[in-house]
Parts: structure tokens; sequence; C-alpha cells
């Protein structure tokens, strides 16, 4: 069954990128819904990880099936054109990423709590430091100092705080924990998608050869998604039963 949601995500994903060089034109205009329902079978993934999962692993499942859900969420709402609370997606999407990393951190957090060796808090410290410093040092540079769109400017730094402390925790995880790099790798290239799409919000940039944020973006959650289920199942025997 998991293995069904990982290759439709791949197929859906893959449908999605080269959509937009196809000939065809009705193929062509699925581009956005092959990119949306990539995202929801990666929703898929982590409900039936969730639900299969033991109970010691069960809240950081759900944890990490709740915040890929706000984000399928996002990711759907250029379906619903003028329907969507925010027609211009942007902040209301800020908004649904933003509550995603918190279920994201508390997802770490409770691996933290729950495996053993426990991870260092020295590592963690260290990493939160990094990810602060390239919290302001990305905004500033991919949205504060743009042309475009000055009123998104503020609003997109407490977001980029919480997109890199998710990625600065799963880093000091890594760092401490066997087996926790390809969720740290999804973090980064989260982070990376979303610096991207700034980039493009606030300095127009246009990205001809490949839909390069779709690209970090789709395989960093499924990086995060699939990463933290094979992570959990790795370390069954570390786990403290609660």
């Amino acid at each position: 069954m998991l293995q069904f949601f990982w290759i439709a995500w791949a197929g859906l994903l893959t449908a999605g990128l080269i959509a937009d060089r196809c000939s065809s034109q009705w193929f062509a205009a699925l581009e956005t819904e092959f990119k949306a329902v990539s995202s929801v079978a990666l929703v898929g993934f982590a409900w039936t990880f969730a639900a299969l999962a033991l109970p010691s692993e069960r809240n950081v499942a759900r944890l990490i099936a709740i915040g890929m859900t706000l984000g399928s969420l996002g990711d759907a709402s250029p379906l619903l054109g003028s329907s969507w609370p925010d027609p211009q997606r942007t902040i209301g999407n800020m908004i649904l990423f933003g509550l995603g990393h918190v279920a994201y951190i508390r997802a770490n957090l409770r691996i933290r709590q729950t495996v053993q060796p426990s991870v260092s808090l020295q590592n963690w410290r260290l990493s939160l430091a990094f990810a602060a410093i390239v919290s302001v040092a990305s905004w500033y540079f991919a949205a504060l100092s743009g042309l475009l769109n000055a009123t998104m400017k503020y609003p997109a730094l407490p977001y980029t705080c919480l997109l890199s402390v998710t990625t600065g925790v799963s880093i000091g995880t890594a760092i401490a924990t066997r087996g926790y790099w390809p969720v740290a790798l999804g973090t980064v290239l989260f982070l990376t998608s979303d610096l991207l799409l700034a980039i493009w919000i606030f300095h127009g940039a246009v990205y001809r050869t490949m839909d390069l944020v779709w690209l970090t973006y789709g395989i960093g959650q499924m990086l995060i998604v699939v990463g933290t289920s094979r992570f959990l199942v790795g370390h069954r025997n570390n786990f403290v039963h609660r």
C-alpha cells in the first residue's frame, strides 16, 4: 500500500514537471492538477503509515501527516481560484505551510524525547543558531531586497524563521542520530524551494528550463514523509514505549 502512494507521487510529479514542455495542449493544461495530486499521494502515504505505526511511533507519524496535509491544502489553492479565501494565495499559503512546519518541528521534538541515544542539546543549539542566521540572511536577500510585492515582505519573515527552524532541528537530529539525514535533506530542499519561490515573487526571476520550485519542493516533501517513516521503522527497538 505504501509503495503504491510512493509510485503515484513519483509519476504525478514527473507528469507535472514535464507538462508545460509537452506539445499536447490537454496534457499541458493539467500541469497544476498533476502537481497538486502528487502532494495528495504523499498525504495518503503519511496517514496510511500513521494508521499502521506502532503506538510509540504514532505521535510522530501523525504530526508528519498533519504537516503534509496542511502543505497539500496550500498546493491545491490554485485549483480553487477566486473561491480560495486569499485570491493571491501567498499570505494564506504562508499560514498553511507555517502551521505545517510547526507540526514538523514538534515531530522533531518528539523524536528527540523518545529516540535513544537522545539527541545532543549542543547539536540542536548549534543547528538552531545556524538556522537563525540562515533565516535572517535568506529573508533579507530573497525578500527584503526585492523590488516587487512590498506588502508581503514583512509577513514573509516569521514564515522564513519557521522554515529555517525546521531545517535546523532536522539537521541537529541528523548529526546525532543515525538514519535521519534523508529527512534533514528534505527540509533543506524545502527551504531551497521557498527561497527560489521568494526570488520569483520579490525579484521577478523566471526559471525557464525546469520548474525548480516544484522540483525541490516535491522531492523535499517526499524525503520528509518517507524518510521519517523509514527512520521510525529502523529505530523501533530504540523507541521508548509510553
